[in-house]
C-alpha cells in the first residue's frame, strides 16, 4: 500500500423507495457506534445515504483492492474524519447529498464532497467566497450556480483537512488553472482540486462534486456504480457470512 496508487472516484445513484428496513437486514457492516450515529439521524433518506456510503466503502475495498470487510476497521478522528485503522497508507472520504452517494480512494490525504443545487447557495456569498474569489464572482451570470461549485470545492478542502465545518471558508482562495481543476497555498502547503458532474441523463440537473487532494492524481472521470449492483453485492455478501 505504499506505492502510489491511482485515485478512485466511484459514485451510485439510491433509491429512496428501497426502505430502511432494507438496508438494516445489513446490519453486519455497522459497528455498535456507526449504528448508534445513523440512529440518531432523524431523517430517512439521510440513514438510507449513510448506510449506503459505508456499503459502498466496503464494496470499493474489496473490488479494487481484494479487501474483505473483516480485515478493515473503520476509525474516526475526534471531528469525525474516517480512516482505516490497519491501512494507515490508504486514505478515503465519503460525500452524499440527495440521490448520490459517493466515495474518493487514494495513497494521499483526499476529501470530496457532492451538492445538491440549491438556489440558497446564491445567499451564502460571504460566507463561502475569499475577497479575490469575489471579484470573480461579480463577472459570472449564474450566482448560484458559482457558488455551489465553490462550495463543494472548499467543503472537500475541508474535509482533507479534517477540521470540522467551523474552519473558515474565506480564508482559502481557489485559483482555476483550467475549466475543472483548481490549486490552492493554505499554510505554505499546496493542495488541489477536479470538479466533476454526477448526472444520470440530460434532462436532469447535474450535482456538482468536487475531490481535494494534496496531489495531482485525478481520474479523468467518476466511475458510476449501478445501484442494483451495489444491493445485489451487500446481500451477497450478508448471506454468505
Amino acid at each position: 500500500m505504499e506505492n502510489a496508487m491511482q485515485m478512485k472516484i466511484i459514485a451510485t445513484r439510491i433509491c429512496h423507495r428501497t426502505g430502511v428496513d432494507i438496508w438494516r437486514s445489513f446490519d453486519s457492516f455497522f459497528d455498535e457506534g456507526r449504528k448508534a450515529k445513523i440512529d440518531r439521524c432523524l431523517q430517512k433518506h439521510q440513514q438510507q445515504r449513510m448506510m449506503a456510503g459505508d456499503i459502498l466503502l466496503h464494496y470499493v475495498l474489496r473490488h479494487e483492492l481484494c479487501l474483505d470487510k473483516s480485515k478493515t476497521r473503520v476509525i474516526y478522528s475526534p471531528s469525525g474524519k474516517p480512516a482505516l485503522n490497519d491501512w494507515p497508507h490508504l486514505f478515503f472520504n465519503i460525500s452524499h447529498s440527495g440521490e448520490w452517494v459517493a466515495i474518493v480512494l487514494a495513497s494521499c490525504e483526499v476529501g470530496i464532497d457532492v451538492e445538491k443545487q440549491d438556489p440558497r447557495f446564491a445567499k451564502l456569498a460571504e460566507s463561502i467566497l475569499s475577497p479575490s474569489e469575489r471579484k470573480t464572482f461579480c463577472g459570472v451570470q449564474d450566482h448560484a450556480d458559482f457558488l455551489c461549485r465553490r462550495w463543494v470545492m472548499k467543503e472537500s478542502f475541508v474535509k482533507l483537512m479534517g477540521t470540522g465545518l467551523g474552519f473558515p471558508m474565506t480564508k482559502i482562495s481557489f485559483d482555476m488553472i483550467s475549466a475543472v481543476d483548481a490549486v490552492t497555498v493554505y499554510e505554505k502547503k499546496c493542495y488541489f482540486c477536479r470538479t466533476y458532474e454526477l448526472v444520470r441523463f440530460k434532462t436532469e440537473e447535474a450535482y456538482p462534486l468536487a475531490v481535494c487532494s494534496e496531489s495531482y492524481n485525478f481520474p479523468d472521470e467518476v466511475t458510476i456504480l449501478p445501484y442494483n449492483s451495489l444491493l445485489k453485492w451487500a446481500i451477497g455478501t450478508v448471506e454468505s457470512e
